[in-house]
């Protein structure tokens, strides 16, 4: 979301717009600077190079028109590209279809056909595979790349993964043909079996915590399976109201910076409409709206003033217009890729990534100098820090509870704020011009007339390496319990209990399928480890690890700069591991072809490294122990920890990770429980890529379906 769109203002996820420009002559967007909160394997080429040259250099250029529909390409093959995915190490196939493909274009395609990653061009070849499961198409069916079933890849995650990750359509082939395609419910709604996107579909991972897939038709009051199934309390998915928006730095009650304006929803339709025409002060935020050169005050700082500006948000569209005397003067527009608009229970559940919810039941709030009683959820974000979103307990004559009132965090790059809606309005079909103003401004003035917004910037990511700039509302372990509660009439949902330690143990329960064992044993003057992790279904010896940490701040590497040290287990032959101890590089954060070469050549023995042993692995159960012992000449009051458990043998994606914390190191055979406030149990981790990709965090999150399919993995996290 984005701080000036005042609507659900989840920053989960976010796209940079500050000191925005068009032009071959301007800097451009720049979003190097936030890789450290995408959670997405190929974070550092979004925000080098900004959404559309990424999809270029992703070898992923493709045309989605809302809502997409196949068109049928003539029967006619041109010929295959054949290359070697430079993450996966794997063989891929794709093919060029119909008759516009010419040698040239056929050759430029191939050239550049993963991460510029030149492959083998055929004239008249074909793909085939003896474990074909199907197809992903895009550009309406003019290029096409083999799926192939393997042990963690069966039909239906082949299908999720194309439309997804590729916003393509999966035509199913060879094993799949037969089969039902439909994938299972995860963190998004099933989609349909002709690889259309249904309604109701969020995107994948910490973006689905608050958006809907850029795809999706729309939102519906009764999507199947969510958590907020006909809930009276989510969102109304046709409104608009009038909204109100002030900031204040942490430690003051002073205005920093204000905003009035307006803002409709077609939550039905992924549209979004917000027109601001009144701002004031100094924001400083990330995802604000575009700065002028001479108005910033510095990374995250615009000086505002009054100005009339319209944003508008179909799909992956967002178009940015300005207006003088009621008539726009300027007009420019961005594609957002896979982030849709807001979904409308996005403040009530735990889905997505990096999240987590507390309902808070019923307040009385004084609401435009009125008491109002509300029910209240706090939703957390990437950043450790919360919303609070109050919705109208007593509905009027309407009949609707409306949002009210939106308590929005800074999330460690700027203020916090506190959003007022008023004067709400349900609306019909009646309103849809309001969300097309841009079509209609391009039909008078031409297509040219509202420019793109392209960038190729190389600034670096904020998180770890700027100073953390503080929030009143940062988590606080002692009032933070995960609680998801929607009110739906459709399901009886289980508070959940605060996770236990097993009776005169020292096992803290980090995450499900995941507990540590942490102890200092006072006779051998060293710290005893053993991190349990769920194996169960894996069919081949992945890589397990535990990380120290110096500061309780998630991060892969040190704050500043440097390496991080980790504990490493790799599987030889069968179950049998070997456990090694070396430096955690930053270069794993991104893609980098030698990356992981570069850390496998790092590691010693564990016995080898100063202060550690006993380093071993078992298996049983369908789980697995990482074991190790380091030494400690005195008990340590408190530790910080991580783990990660590999999907794959070689390295490269987690299956899960984590971070949790030891609050205070006990001995050996002393009985303790430690709590879930205790634990810091819920806090995000920024790894961008660590140990292959993503952001530790101890929500456990399974991306184990697009693994094999690494080619379509393209999350771009915006605000």
């Amino acid at each position: 979301f984005f701080s000036f769109l005042a609507g659900a203002m989840l920053p989960l996820l976010f796209l940079f717009f500050v000191g925005l420009e068009v032009g071959a002559g301007h800097p451009g967007l720049s979003l190097e600077r936030f890789r450290g909160h995408l959670r997405c394997p190929y974070a550092s080429v979004w925000l080098e190079h900004g959404p559309e040259r990424a999809v270029d250099k992703l070898g992923l250029r493709q045309q989605v028109t809302w809502p997409q529909h196949r068109r049928l390409i003539e029967d006619v093959t041109w010929g295959s590209c054949t290359f070697v995915n430079s993450f996966s190490q794997q063989e891929t196939c794709m093919e060029f279809r119909g008759a516009a493909w010419t040698d040239a274009s056929a050759k430029a395609r191939c050239d550049k056909a993963f991460m510029n990653v030149a492959g083998t061009l055929v004239k008249g070849g074909a793909c085939t595979s003896s474990q074909a499961g199907g197809w992903c198409e895009v550009q309406q069916g003019a290029e096409r790349t083999l799926m192939e079933v393997a042990a963690n890849m069966d039909c239906a995650q082949l299908t999720s993964a194309c439309v997804q990750w590729s916003q393509g359509t999966f035509v199913a082939a060879g094993s799949c043909a037969s089969k039902d395609t439909t994938p299972p419910i995860t963190t998004t709604t099933a989609m349909p079996s002709n690889g259309a996107v249904a309604n109701c579909t969020i995107a994948p991972g910490p973006i689905g915590a608050a958006h809907q897939l850029a795809a999706s038709p729309g939102y519906k009051f009764d999507c199947k399976g969510t958590p907020a199934e006909k809930s009276p309390y989510m969102w109304p998915l046709r409104w608009a109201a009038d909204v109100e928006s002030r900031s204040m730095r942490f430690g003051s009650d002073v205005v920093q910076y204000e905003a009035k304006g307006r803002v409709w929803y077609r939550l039905d339709n992924n549209w979004k409409r917000y027109d601001i025409y009144y701002q004031n002060g100094t924001q400083r935020a990330i995802g604000q709206a575009p700065c002028s050169s001479g108005d910033q005050a510095g990374t995250f700082s615009c000086n505002r003033e009054p100005r009339n500006l319209t944003v508008l948000h179909r799909g992956s569209r967002m178009v940015f217009l300005d207006y003088v005397d009621g008539n726009i003067t300027n007009c420019t527009w961005t594609d957002l890729s896979i982030i849709g608009n807001v979904r409308p229970d996005w403040f009530m559940d735990k889905r997505g990534d990096s999240t987590d919810v507390q309902y808070l039941g019923d307040q009385h709030v004084y609401y435009l100098g009125q008491p109002r009683l509300v029910k209240q959820w706090r939703k957390m974000d990437f950043a450790n820090q919360y919303f609070t979103m109050s919705m109208q307990a007593n509905p009027g004559a309407d009949g609707v509870h409306w949002p009210l009132i939106l308590n929005i965090p800074g999330e460690g790059f700027g203020d916090d704020s506190l959003q007022h809606y008023s004067n709400h309005q349900l609306l019909d079909d009646s309103h849809d011009a309001l969300f097309l103003v841009d079509e209609a401004y391009m039909a008078v003035h031409g297509n040219g007339s509202c420019p793109q917004i392209m960038s190729d910037g190389p600034d670096g990511p904020p998180t770890g390496q700027t100073e953390h700039i503080p929030s009143n509302l940062e988590r606080e372990a002692v009032s933070w319990r995960s609680i998801q509660h929607t009110l739906s009439p459709v399901w009886k949902e289980l508070i959940e209990e605060e996770p236990k330690c097993a009776p005169e143990t020292n096992v803290i329960e980090v995450a499900k399928g995941v507990t540590a064992e942490v102890c200092y044993n006072v006779t051998a003057a060293a710290l005893s480890v053993a991190v349990t992790m769920d194996m169960a279904g894996v069919t081949e010896q992945v890589w397990m690890a535990v990380q120290f940490r110096d500061t309780d701040e998630c991060l892969m590497t040190p704050r500043g700069g440097g390496d991080g040290e980790v504990i490493f287990a790799h599987a030889s032959e069968g179950f049998a591991y070997t456990v090694h101890h070396g430096p955690l590089q930053a270069s794993l954060k991104r893609f980098d072809a030698t990356a992981a070469s570069k850390f496998m050549e790092g590691l010693q023995a564990l016995d080898s490294a100063n202060g550690y042993s006993g380093g071993a692995v078992e298996y049983a159960g369908g789980k697995g122990t990482l074991r190790f012992t380091r030494a400690f000449a005195t008990q340590p009051q408190a530790l910080h920890m991580s783990y990660a458990l590999g999907s794959t043998k070689a390295v490269g994606y987690h299956k899960s990770r984590g971070c949790f914390s030891v609050p205070a190191v006990r001995q050996c055979g002393a009985p303790v429980r430690v709590t879930a406030a205790e634990s810091n149990f819920q806090k995000p981790m920024d790894l961008d890529n660590a140990w292959g990709s993503g952001a530790l965090h101890v929500i456990p999150h399974r991306l184990s379906l697009v693994l094999a399919l690494s080619v379509w993995i393209m999350a771009l996290m915006v605000r």
